[in-house]
């Protein structure tokens, strides 16, 4: 669940990373110019919305290839003769 978490953290970051990168390189390529902060500057509705582009880019894809193993269904809890019998992952044979 934490790197779950993380790693949407991540790619909601990644946009904030990338310019924070960029004015690290331009600040160094304009040595001996005036060269204020630029984060004031920063679009942050546009970082925030590539962001949480990405971060839906991230459930869909994990929603496509995260899903569970056709040959090993998950059968839920059901009851039987009575009794609760738990649910498990019952495996095929091939």
């Amino acid at each position: 669940m934490i790197g779950n978490t993380l790693r949407y953290l991540l790619l909601f970051l990644l946009p904030f990373i990338v310019y924070g990168g960029w004015l690290l390189l331009a600040r160094r390529r304009a040595r001996g110019h005036e060269n204020d902060s630029k984060w004031r500057d920063a679009p942050l509705i546009w970082l925030t919305s590539a962001g949480l582009v990405l971060v839906l880019m991230g459930f869909v894809t994990a929603a496509i290839f995260d899903g569970n193993d056709a040959d090993c269904p998950y059968v839920p809890s059901r009851i039987v003769d009575g009794r609760i019998v738990p649910g498990e992952v019952v495996c095929l044979p091939q």
